[in-house]
């Protein structure tokens, strides 16, 4: 071979010790200019663990405080249905009013956690009961229709990852490593190093405006209805901060249990202003604009159920049965006036349904169409509204199992 041949196909070691040395740096300012810009997001736009999942970390971190209370414990866990339709602390009067004095109950309502991140909040809220050696002596399980679709599912699948930092456990995550080391190593670098903010999560926020717009209502909107509206809101607001001057902004109160303010703690005048509030936001297009929403975001009048979103509600619902004296599982209350099943849905939810009883061992209890829930009661098409609607709903609860609670 002739010397200059040879000459030029050899890297002197100095050379090559460069080349590594200059793509090492190249690789970690790409790192870390990658880094920066989570940070930035996170920073601009206020993302944190806190922000995205701030009442259930608050409610996880309750744990150990409801854990000590001497009341034989209740909890009613679901979706945001859950957050705006049960009142603890209107339920517990309702047991000392028919002498069941030993009761707390506390409000475990989320939105924004399909089945598969409630399965996961619920082995926290299992460990938590183990460790004390406690037990629930009534769960009430919120079966979500809308929370279990395909469409559902897909849309949460950019938050999975983020999610899972924040709700897993480190032994969940070291099980993951061992099983399939590369995702491990990812959840990892999301948990500790881009503060549970995913690139996927960045993405999907600045690609909403590129994806395709929702049908909107037809319905002219009554804009002297909505401005009045928003001037009563704003008097609620002001009567809020008069009532609750001490009040921190916690999402979720444990001087509340979870819950929110009561009608018995209320003057007359706020009272007053609820009806008119509620009376307002009845707006036909307001309403039809949100249940257009809702089929848009949640599948909610075809219902074409995600296998893995059920399959996770039937492991959540086993988890709250190991803890629990006695568990029931519902669906909340229906506004009957917007949402209507296609012949085609309401056949794959009583399969769904049907499924979940095997899975389960348990029957669920339909409230959806109860007669003493009126359609004015909800404050939109889904979430009931808290002093007519919840106030009701809780009620209606209340009567339905004092029994588990009497024995």
């Amino acid at each position: 071979m002739p010397s200059s041949t040879s000459n030029s196909d050899t890297v002197n070691p100095t050379t090559e010790r460069r080349i590594y040395g200059k793509t090492l740096l190249v690789i970690l300012l790409g790192m870390t200019a990658a880094l920066g810009l989570v940070k930035a997001f996170a920073y601009a736009n206020d993302a944190s663990s806190e922000t995205i999942l701030g009442r259930v970390l608050e409610a996880k971190a309750a744990l150990p405080q409801i854990l000590q209370e001497p009341e034989e414990l209740v909890m009613v866990f679901g979706s945001s249905m859950v957050h705006a339709g049960f009142s603890p602390r209107e339920f517990d009067q309702h047991m000392r009013d028919a002498g069941i004095e030993n009761t707390q109950s506390f409000n475990f309502g989320f939105g924004g956690l399909n089945p598969f991140f409630q399965d996961i909040f619920t082995r926290r809220i299992r460990e938590a009961f183990e460790a004390e050696n406690r037990r629930l002596k009534l769960a009430v399980i919120e079966f979500n229709p809308f929370q279990t679709t395909i469409t559902r599912h897909q849309g949460a699948l950019a938050l999975e990852d983020s999610f899972i930092t924040m709700l897993g456990s480190e032994a969940e995550f070291r099980e993951i490593l061992l099983d399939d080391p590369t995702r491990g190593v990812r959840l990892y670098n999301i948990k500790y190093l881009r503060d549970s903010i995913s690139a996927e999560m960045i993405t999907n926020f600045f690609s909403r405006g590129f994806q395709e717009p929702r049908q909107r209502s037809e319905l002219k909107r009554d804009q002297a209805m909505a401005e009045k509206l928003e001037a009563v809101g704003e008097k609620l607001n002001t009567a809020f901060e008069q009532d609750y001057p001490d009040f921190q902004g916690a999402q979720w109160s444990y001087q509340w249990q979870g819950g929110g303010t009561i009608p018995a703690e209320r003057s007359a005048e706020t009272l007053a202003l609820f009806d008119e509030y509620y009376a307002l936001s009845m707006d036909p297009a307001r309403l039809d604009d949100d249940r257009l929403n809702r089929i848009h975001t949640a599948d909610i009048i075809e219902m074409h159920f995600s296998d893995e979103l059920v399959e996770a509600f039937i492991r959540l619902v086993n988890q709250f049965k190991t803890f629990s004296d006695h568990v029931e599982v519902v669906m909340l209350p229906r506004n009957t006036d917007w949402i209507i099943y296609t012949e085609g849905g309401q056949q794959r939810l009583d399969a769904a349904i049907k499924r979940i009883e095997q899975g389960t061992g348990l029957k669920i209890k339909n409230h959806q169409d109860l007669p003493v829930m009126k359609p004015h009661m909800f404050a939109d098409t889904t979430h009931l509204n808290r002093y007519q609607g919840a106030s009701t709903y809780t009620r209606y609860l209340a009567q339905e199992y004092q029994y588990y609670l009497r024995n």
